[in-house]
């Protein structure tokens, strides 16, 4: 009986000790989890949208003709690719396409961007760029953009929009109100 005694108290010093080790690697996998793995991504620039809105005859106007579409962040017009970059470094504040980002408001890992780039395009001096941000309502949004000489760029229009597979689908979201300011 004395015996039995000791291999039961034995046998939950044991669990106790497998239960401590268990809730010890959970506990830093849960911190592993939330840490960021890279440097945290900075702010992007603010845009500066005019005071008045943009009509929907003059978001339509701006949709008109052909664009040259682009599905990679880097290959936006320098100043538009500025404006969705870090403050004060290097790194695009938006992913790629196929790339992963933070779709909700909990964040895994502070490096991965919170904007994914659906698709851009430049016709002359215009540019869009449509993207989806996480966040805590995951949304869908089209900037545009008029190019200026000097290698600048003036934000002409910005709201929620989407999300389209092509610029005709911008331009029917826009038309049907599905685009807003």
């Amino acid at each position: 009986m004395i015996a039995g005694a000791r291999f039961l108290m034995m046998s939950r010093t044991a669990l106790a000790i497998v239960a401590a080790a268990v809730v010890a690697v959970v506990a830093v996998s849960g911190i592993v989890l939330v840490h960021p793995r890279g440097k945290p991504l900075g702010e992007s620039p603010r845009l500066d949208l005019p005071s008045s809105p943009m009509s929907k005859a003059e978001a339509l106007e701006f949709l008109q003709g052909e664009f040259t579409i682009i599905k990679d962040v880097k290959s936006l017009p320098s100043p538009v690719l500025k404006a969705f970059t870090e403050i004060g470094g290097s790194r695009p504040v938006m992913a790629n396409p196929s790339q992963k980002f933070e779709v909700g408001d909990v964040i895994f890992d502070a490096s991965v961007p919170q904007k994914r780039l659906l698709f851009a395009g430049v016709s002359g001096d215009r540019c869009f760029v449509h993207y989806e941000q996480g966040g805590r309502g995951h949304s869908h949004l089209l900037a545009l953009f008029q190019l200026t000489p000097g290698a600048s760029m003036k934000p002409v229009w910005k709201g929620y929009c989407g999300p389209a597979k092509d610029v005709q689908g911008l331009r029917s979201g826009i038309e049907s109100d599905r685009c807003r300011q």
